[in-house]
């Protein structure tokens, strides 16, 4: 009779089982390519995933005609490039086109890179020709927002500019990993743990660069000096965690310029989070980061 009544009670059981997985939004990932990088979408969906990765593509195009075309002076955007340049001192610097174009480090024709003379980059300093590259991907993660509420949860991931957005089932939190700078692409140095919308930027000397002679050259440059930036020695990347896209993505070149002491005022003006990682394996945390982040 137990034996009976233990069967009845599974057999019953099984359905229910079955209706709560059928509740539960099912897991789809989407690779793309956006603004010049990878772009992979990972959605917990009730339904139309595809047609939601579609719709962030195309916002993500028009972000980026936007930013290489004709920039409006009153964009949004571009008040954030501008505001963050003044807060900064000017080491976040978004008119740096002809600089960047003089270097050539982050080509796409194939060229090579230059080692340019005092007398171009001073020449290069003078203008003021707009370089979406250090906030771009930050903002067009941020303009996919208004397409992803038919989703239950979203990760963005668009070339290391990492959006969180949404609720997992049962509240569980969203696991991200940041990148070992001195590893390969999927190595990692520890684990945040995020819910809600967060953006996670990291801005590292690893990421684009060339030798010559010798010496290495990356593509995070300082203003001040039209070379790239080394005002704080051993600073391999910097990461912070903001609540906008933009924001984030110009806040970690900033304060890779300045460093970290210097970057501190900046990141508490912002209420951002930062992890600060050495060439010694040194990581300096800033904000309270160390709440939700987990060495490995």
């Amino acid at each position: 009779m137990k034996r009976r009544a233990w069967f009845i009670a599974v057999a019953a059981a099984i359905p229910i089982a079955c209706l709560l997985l059928a509740m539960l939004p099912r897991v789809e990932t989407f690779t793309d390519f956006a603004m010049g990088s990878v772009l992979t979408q990972t959605y917990w969906s009730y339904g139309g995933a595809k047609k939601t990765a579609d719709n962030v593509v195309w916002a993500m195009k028009l972000a980026e005609d936007a930013f290489t075309g004709e920039f409006p002076v009153e964009s949004v955007y571009c008040q954030v490039a501008e505001e963050i340049r003044e807060a900064s001192g000017g080491a976040f610097n978004p008119y740096l086109g002809a600089l960047t174009r003089l270097w050539n480090i982050d080509s796409r024709d194939g060229s090579p890179p230059h080692v340019p003379t005092q007398a171009e980059i001073d020449e290069a300093l003078e203008k003021t020709e707009w370089d979406f590259g250090a906030i771009g991907k930050g903002a067009a993660c941020d303009v996919t927002i208004p397409y992803l509420f038919p989703q239950a949860a979203a990760v963005i991931n668009l070339g290391g500019n990492i959006m969180t957005w949404g609720t997992k089932p049962w509240g569980k939190p969203f696991k991200i990993a940041l990148r070992d700078p001195k590893g390969g692409p999927n190595d990692a140095i520890g684990t945040f743990t995020l819910r809600g919308t967060r953006f996670i930027s990291t801005s590292g000397s690893y990421e684009k660069y060339f030798a010559r002679d010798g010496k290495t050259y990356h593509h995070i440059f300082d203003p001040e000096t039209g070379f790239p930036a080394c005002r704080d020695p051993g600073l391999i990347s910097v990461t912070v965690i903001s609540d906008g896209g933009a924001v984030g993505d110009a806040l970690s070149t900033a304060c890779f310029v300045l460093g970290y002491e210097a970057s501190l005022p900046l990141l508490e003006q912002y209420n951002c989070d930062a992890l600060f990682v050495y060439e010694d394996g040194e990581v300096r945390a800033a904000g309270r980061v160390m709440e939700y982040y987990e060495a490995r």
